[in-house]
């Protein structure tokens, strides 16, 4: 079975070459990448994934779309989990650490360079003695990277269990502002299906519980195959929404619908086919929780990506804090 950093890693180069700074909002509503979902969860089907969904390759392409839409959403790029690069989950806090190692390696590797040089015109003069080798220095540079808390996945502590958790926003200061849970589902609904809203709720009052102010979402991702077993997708349709609140514990929740051919595996365009459950007001649910549960000086990215800059300017976390301290704190550096 391929690791989490192998999965996610075949995604990388679809997500690289995705616009994230394009503005998501059309008035009110938040309008995601259908197309790069579509063609993110190709890249399992196509390589088998359906077939072995113990493998997590569909579920890790759901996770990973989720992910770009919150950065496009002007969460900072590092606080959303899983990130697009290696570690998949690292505090956005260590950043200026990352940035620090990676300055490090550069500037020896110029020294490396130079010193070679330097070699090279001392043995063309005649001189045998060799220049100090620094061999150990650049293992242990990269040792310190290795022992920052980076991890391929992100497991945080509820109520009653620590839960491995799909897509997340967090900062060191603050904890977990968004959580989002992914399931897939592309075979035998009736027969699972409420052992899938049980698990839900559990994960939701664990949750919930221990993260009252947290934006908490659930997507649910099933085969069109689901419309020719009686009942079943109602059944979902009703499941998911009464996981939302006020009735449950989510502040949003969606349903996307796969459809592709099994000999080619080309995968349709994919649908949202019921109306509160949809891609777009499951982002702008999301958003506008997060908005709701967090004040008016934090994520003034997210707020002016859908408000636009407020007149006279943001305001700052504290009496006495800086636009500047208070723009590192948002972006949890």
């Amino acid at each position: 079975m391929p690791s989490e950093s192998v999965v996610l890693s075949k995604l990388d180069e679809v997500l690289a070459a995705a616009d994230v700074t394009k503005k998501p909002w059309e008035k009110d509503e938040f309008i995601p990448n259908m197309d790069l979902a579509r063609r993110l969860l190709e890249i399992p089907i196509k390589a088998g994934g359906a077939e072995e969904q113990q493998t997590g390759r569909v579920a890790k392409s759901l996770d990973a779309w989720i992910a770009f839409e919150l950065r496009r959403a002007g969460f900072p790029l590092s606080a959303v989990w899983p990130r697009s690069e290696e570690p998949r989950v690292l505090p956005a806090d260590l950043d200026p650490v990352v940035d620090k190692i990676d300055l490090a390696l550069e500037r020896l590797a110029q020294f490396e360079a130079r010193l070679q040089k330097y070699e090279e015109e001392a043995r063309a003069k005649g001189l045998k003695k060799p220049a100090p080798k620094l061999h150990e220095l650049r293992p242990a540079i990269r040792r310190i990277g290795e022992a920052l808390p980076g991890s391929t996945n992100a497991t945080i502590l509820g109520r009653f269990y620590a839960k491995q958790v799909d897509v997340v926003v967090s900062s060191w200061q603050r904890g977990p502002d968004v959580i989002i849970s992914g399931k897939t589902q592309l075979s035998s609904y009736l027969k699972n299906m409420n052992n899938r809203y049980e698990e839900a709720v559990g994960e939701g009052k664990n949750l919930r519980d221990r993260y009252p102010l947290a934006s908490m979402g659930f997507a649910h991702l099933v085969r069109s195959d689901i419309f020719d077993e009686e009942g079943a997708f109602e059944y979902l349709r009703n499941q998911l929404v009464r996981l939302r609140q006020p009735d449950g514990f989510f502040d949003a929740t969606m349903l996307l619908v796969l459809d592709w051919d099994d000999k080619t595996k080309t995968l349709n365009p994919i649908q949202d086919p019921t109306r509160n459950l949809t891609a777009t007001r499951f982002f702008t649910d999301i958003v506008n929780a997060l908005l709701k549960y967090t004040p008016v000086g934090v994520h003034q990215n997210v707020r002016e990506m859908k408000e636009g800059e407020p007149i006279g300017g943001p305001p700052t976390l504290d009496e006495g804090v800086s636009p500047e301290e208070a723009a590192a704190h948002d972006a949890g550096v």
